[in-house]
């Protein structure tokens, strides 16, 4: 967990997270540096309602610190947000990979460390007990993908998704996660709609439009493989 600033990619990723709401203490005397937290209702409306507070949507900072997400993202420029809000971290664990997916989910997600790190031990440890079959062919993959992935800042990516023509982005684990690896491909439009699906609800192996991954991350690098399949 951390505290971050709030901006409109913070605000996208905790609705990407189903988060709907930041409240705040109502006795905090410092507006520039309120600590919000991001929490869940299930109807934003019925529940500013329900506290007398209809009407207050587009005056967030007014006690009590209520900021709806939506009203946020749609009536406030990123430069007029401030204070900090409480996020988890940017990248699920391996616990979250092991207990959601199993053996593969901790597979890849060893598999997404080495090829980072160039650490590659315990990559192997883990294939040797749970993939000895597969074991010399998935090494093998995985330092040929960690000499070819590059880190891009976000408008070195959005450059290379325009000067690709990409329309279809790939990652390896939770398309979120600062640390997935990304890769492009090119499909036919009429495609598209049965590739992408619900690739945003996928926890690992998700097909999202470059649009999603923009709109919905806002790190400092992306860890992108180059080779744009078509």
């Amino acid at each position: 967990m951390k505290f971050v600033k709030v901006t409109h990619g913070i605000l996208r990723k905790l609705q990407a997270q189903g988060y709907n709401v930041l409240i705040a203490p109502s006795d905090s005397e410092d507006n520039e540096n309120v600590t919000w937290k991001a929490i869940t209702v299930p109807n934003v409306m019925d529940w500013l309602v329900a506290l007398d507070c209809y009407g207050w949507t587009n005056i967030p900072f007014q006690e009590p610190h209520i900021l709806p997400i939506q009203e946020a993202l749609e009536n406030i420029e990123n430069e007029a947000l401030f204070g900090s809000v409480f996020i988890e971290n940017d990248m699920k664990t391996l616990e979250d990979y092991r207990i959601e997916i199993g053996d593969y989910g901790e597979k890849l997600f060893l598999r997404n460390a080495a090829i980072r790190t160039g650490f590659f031990d315990r990559y192997e440890k883990f294939l040797n007990y749970a993939y000895p079959e597969t074991i010399i062919d998935d090494l093998q993959e995985a330092r040929e993908a960690a000499s070819r992935v590059k880190q891009l800042t976000k408008v070195e990516l959005t450059d290379w998704i325009a000067r690709n023509r990409i329309n279809i982005i790939n990652t390896d684990l939770y398309f979120i996660d600062e640390g997935s690896i990304i890769s492009g491909e090119i499909s036919v439009q009429e495609n598209l709609q049965f590739i992408l699906g619900d690739g945003v609800q996928d926890m690992i192996k998700c097909s999202v439009s470059p649009k999603d991954l923009l709109t919905f991350t806002d790190h400092s690098v992306y860890w992108v493989d180059p080779v744009v399949k078509s």
